[in-house]
């Protein structure tokens, strides 16, 4: 989809929207785990068992914030959704790993990062969205979404000259 094909729906800037919670975090983490890892370690470490294992850390949420960023872009230019959707499942993920390992951190920015994807997941796969990467989307999404208001499906354009006006 190019610039010139119109706005982006709102079910995917919500979800692109949403979809950003973990960057700050991710930015973070980066700078916190790259730093105790490489500059001042800190005994014990924060969530390895090495120095090392910091600076890989470090390494790997420099790597995701990266690849959800390009992620959001592709999803907001409408020539992919995937990626976004694959790194909205990692953060749930890494949200849910986090909640169940109370030694990783509180609660609350775990539930906070599920949620969000959560969110932003529902979001992506609303048949608006289907459309805005150029899909179509699946009848049951259609019907589950229909419920909720989402799922209103566009009528097809009128065939040019044709009129039923007399």
């Amino acid at each position: 989809m190019s610039d010139d094909d119109g706005p982006t729906p709102g079910v995917v800037t919500g979800a692109v929207s949403v979809g950003t919670a973990p960057l700050p975090f991710l930015a973070v983490y980066t700078m916190l785990f790259l730093g105790h890892g490489l500059i001042h370690p800190v005994h014990p470490p924060d969530i390895t068992s090495s120095q090392r294992g910091e600076t890989i850390a470090g390494c790997v949420t420099a790597a995701l914030f990266v690849l959800l960023c390009f992620g959001i872009v592709w999803f907001l230019n409408g020539s992919r959704r995937w990626p976004f959707a694959i790194m909205q499942l990692a953060v749930a993920g890494a949200g849910v790993y986090f909640l169940v390992d109370s030694t990783k951190g509180g609660p609350l920015v775990s539930v906070l990062l599920i949620l969000a994807a959560a969110v932003a997941l529902a979001l992506a796969f609303a048949p608006a969205a289907w459309r805005h990467v150029g899909r179509r989307s699946p009848r049951p999404v259609d019907t589950a979404y229909g419920t909720v208001g989402l799922g209103v499906r566009e009528e097809p354009e009128p065939v040019s000259g044709y009129s039923t006006a007399r």
